[in-house]
């Protein structure tokens, strides 16, 4: 909800200055950048107090002797790819944290449900790719500025 106001509030500086109601000056160009500014930087240090999925959270008293019977998901042995592929069929969950980049996340490829998506998606994309052939769906074509 932060996020999304401060993204509000910067367009709205902006579209003010757009729409000729205020006229642009220094301030209101920093008016306009302030609310971002804030946002990245709340976000940056969200990201280094908490990390991702809060693994650097303390751990309250007792939970260090939990076992949850589940391998953990830092297990090198369910990683492929340098990081990128996670496969443990004993992990519930179809979608994990990813290694890679700071707040991602990605498929657990050990479960059955991430290959009904990845074949639908697949499925899907085959059909569009068809019809595309076919003439009947017409792709956007791109367009250049040279």
């Amino acid at each position: 909800m932060l996020s999304a106001a401060c993204l509000n509030l910067a367009l709205f500086f902006a579209a003010l200055q757009l729409s000729e109601i205020v006229t642009p000056v220094i301030a209101w160009q920093v008016a306009t950048y302030a609310p971002l500014i804030v946002l990245l930087g709340g976000w940056l240090m969200w990201e280094i107090k908490v990390g991702q999925a809060g693994h650097r959270l303390p751990v309250l008293p007792g939970e260090e002797l939990e076992d949850s019977g589940v391998g953990q998901r830092d297990d090198d042995r369910h990683w492929f790819l340098a990081g990128a592929v996670y496969v443990n069929r004993r992990d519930p969950a179809l979608l994990v944290h990813a290694r890679l980049g700071s707040s991602s996340w990605t498929l657990n490829l050990g479960h059955p449900i991430a290959w009904l998506l990845l074949g639908v998606l697949a499925l899907a994309l085959i059909v569009l790719a068809e019809l595309a052939l076919a003439g009947v769906v017409d792709l956007p074509e791109k367009h250049s500025l040279f």
